[in-house]
């Protein structure tokens, strides 16, 4: 333990505490009916949290797991995974195939279900770079009561029509990604040790990913020398800056192609990289597909 002889205002002990940093950064929060839901290889910089209201769903990494009433799936950011509905013909459908639409009521949900729809309520969300480094997979866990009360909720605002989330409503939408994070075993978060100054240079980064950002511009924002900088960086991260930034673009534009309606050209820009067919090809190379196709085959994302 390490004692303080002034402990801070207010704080009646002396004894120091330290406190993980979450940066939780909702993308959407979404509530729909699904008729098709098949995509190969599904791999993305985010979060996911899957609840589907009625059984016929499933996502596939290393296993097929079914989304069930009673289940909260929690896929990691860049787990390689498989979706499907078990009613649908393989042969029937494309390799990413999505259709399904915005369930705006309580009858209109009761209708899919009767047209064998399946009521498929998601979110996708950032934790900020400690808590988003985590051994690939898909980790189900049961409803809890509490859990069960959120997304009555949640599901309940949406098929109102509701678009923005009023304090209340981003409370309970915390509430439930914080909860089902908690079932992540200890022995899946790739631990990194990172100071002071690299978490620095990381909002820095964050603040300026449309900027041209070189070692000596990231070392002067912390008073480092350059190499001296690279190699702490390294230590800490496991990347170097330069690739580490190309990967914070692209995680950047991902998340613009399948929540924003901006150009590709735009995103390109937006993201730090000035020729677009320079972007394709970065982007190509780390997410396995152009600009283009990722978000075509997300198409149903942007409804």
């Amino acid at each position: 333990m390490r004692f303080r002889k002034n402990p801070a205002s207010g704080d009646p002990s002396s004894i120091q505490q330290s406190f993980e940093s979450i940066d939780l950064n909702v993308h959407c929060c979404r509530y729909w009916w699904m008729k098709q839901w098949k995509h190969q290889r599904l791999s993305f910089p985010y979060w996911r949290l899957y609840w589907n209201k009625i059984p016929g769903a499933f996502v596939f990494f290393e296993n097929r797991v079914f989304l069930e009433p009673d289940k909260i799936i929690l896929i990691p950011p860049y787990t390689p995974f498989y979706t499907g509905i078990l009613n649908n013909n393989p042969d029937d459908v494309e390799p990413y195939c999505m259709e399904g639409g915005w369930i705006q009521s309580r009858e209109m949900e009761s209708f899919s279900m009767y047209q064998g729809y399946i009521p498929h309520f998601f979110i996708h969300f950032n934790l900020g770079y400690h808590f988003d480094n985590v051994k690939p997979g898909i980790y189900p866990a049961d409803v809890t009561a509490f859990q069960g009360g959120l997304l009555k909720d949640l599901t309940h605002h949406l098929m109102q029509g509701r678009r923005s989330f009023g304090l209340d409503r981003s409370l309970a939408l915390y509430h439930l990604i914080l909860s089902a994070v908690q079932v992540i075993p200890n022995d899946a978060w790739e631990r990194f040790s990172i100071g002071t100054k690299i978490k620095k240079v990381l909002n820095y980064m964050d603040q300026h990913l449309e900027e041209s950002l070189t070692n000596a511009d990231l070392a002067a924002s912390i008073h480092m020398a350059p190499n001296s900088f690279a190699r702490l960086f390294k230590q800490q991260t496991g990347k170097t800056p330069q690739d580490f930034i190309r990967l914070k673009r692209v995680e950047h534009a991902s998340r613009m192609l399948c929540h924003s309606d901006q150009s590709i050209k735009q995103i390109s820009d937006q993201c730090g990289f000035n020729d677009r067919y320079y972007f394709t090809r970065v982007f190509s190379r780390e997410m396995g597909v152009s600009p283009a196709r990722y978000r075509r085959n997300l198409l149903l994302n942007r409804i």
